[in-house]
């Protein structure tokens, strides 16, 4: 699978999908916590990428057409039942902040959002996979698999800003 061909939401999503169940959350979905198991038990850096390709393959399966907020939401649900949620946009910007921080202190584990922002001359939404907000939001690489290092970090009120442009996206669990 080519990186340009490659939707890099669903990546996001893998990545993340990944996380959890590194975490102890495992997918309902057997072939996404097959491939999770061998990402998991690889002893050399190409069993891994064969896994994480594997994965990347059946998430692109599941949502069978691009990463839009209520695709991710779903096939969140499909994973991981009615914990997949979408709340962390919701109330003002003070509001949304204390949620996203409360989530980070209650839950411990990433969560997805989208942003707009520019790149290659065009603005267009991307979603980046949160890993921790303290005074910087820190978004960690949606794809740990290519040899490009995308891990950001944004003041939290500039990460506000582009997210508030696509209406507070995002996909956590509970």
């Amino acid at each position: 699978m080519a990186q340009e061909q490659q939707d890099l939401g669903r990546v996001a999503f893998a990545t993340w999908a990944y996380l959890l169940h590194a975490a102890g959350v495992r997918a309902a979905d057997a072939e996404v916590a097959s491939a999770c198991d061998a990402i998991s038990s690889a002893s050399e850096a190409s069993t891994g990428d064969v896994a994480g390709l594997q994965l990347l393959r059946r998430v692109d399966a599941l949502f069978a057409g691009p990463s839009e907020p209520e695709r991710m939401l779903s096939v969140a649900k499909q994973l991981f039942g009615d914990r997949a949620k979408a709340e962390l946009g919701t109330g003002d910007r003070e509001e949304r902040a204390a949620s996203f921080r409360r989530y980070q202190f209650a839950q411990g584990l990433p969560w997805l959002a989208r942003i707009w922002e520019r790149s290659d001359g065009k603005v267009a939404p991307s979603w980046l996979l949160i890993e921790k907000v303290d005074g910087t939001v820190h978004a960690m690489d949606p794809n740990p698999w290519n040899d490009i290092d995308e891990e950001r970090k944004l003041p939290v009120a500039d990460f506000q800003v582009l997210w508030e442009l696509d209406g507070c996206s995002n996909v956590h669990l509970r």
